[in-house]
């Protein structure tokens, strides 16, 4: 029998192989739009967790959440100035696969909390397979730390919050291996298909993610 250890560690590689195979193609005007989406993606950051803070009863789940919430809720300014370099401004319009995850994570109810560390465990642990290859198409790129401030930062301190992650899960996984494996699952494909959009897709923005106000009444 697969272990729970085993299958969220399967889930990473997957992750990681999947973005890995995209890097080699990656162009600088890529790269502009891979952060203009880390952007978006990380904006709100703080809030999902500590959304997840508050609907955590464990204890240990809500400590841990509440401290990434405090460490991550600025991450989005990196970003942001990453495209500055680049002598770009964020777009406005929030892309519908960033607003799928958003919706995936508020719509984890209390009783489902462990779904919340499933998801990290796969979202901080990813970095731990993606480490070389990410630091080899940033040399292919030329691009010096003024314009890679995103990922280098992400590379260290994801590897920190992994590793927690992954304690908790060994600890806590016999609370509830179904809503953990679950939230891993689904987390890993919002963040394949996030990172397939902004580094793979033909289209990065489609016409109607142009306008997002015109199509459903709001903006973020």
């Amino acid at each position: 029998m697969v272990s729970m250890r085993e299958q969220l560690e399967a889930l990473t590689v997957g992750m990681a192989r999947q973005v890995s195979g995209w890097l080699p193609a990656v162009t600088p005007e890529r790269y502009v739009a891979f952060l203009d989406m880390m952007y978006h993606y990380t904006l709100r950051s703080g809030d999902r967790l500590r959304l997840a803070a508050e609907r955590a009863t464990l204890p240990e789940l809500k400590a841990f959440f509440a401290e990434l919430a405090a460490d991550e809720q600025s991450h989005y300014q990196l970003a942001k100035a990453d495209l500055a370099a680049f002598g770009r401004t964020p777009s406005d319009a929030t892309p519908r696969e960033v607003s799928a995850f958003h919706a995936f994570w508020e719509g984890i109810p209390a009783e489902r909390q462990l779904s919340f560390l499933g998801a990290l465990y796969v979202l901080e642990g990813v970095a731990r397979h993606l480490g070389g290859d990410t630091r080899q198409g940033l040399g292919r790129l030329g691009l010096d730390r003024t314009r890679a401030r995103f990922l280098l930062v992400h590379l260290d301190v994801d590897v920190e919050h992994g590793a927690r992650a992954q304690a908790l899960c060994e600890s806590l996984g016999a609370h509830g291996p179904e809503p953990l494996l679950d939230g891993a699952r689904q987390a890993a494909d919002f963040w394949v298909a996030i990172h397939r959009r902004a580094l793979a897709a033909a289209s990065i923005y489609s016409p109607e993610d142009r306008h997002p106000r015109a199509r459903n009444g709001h903006g973020r």
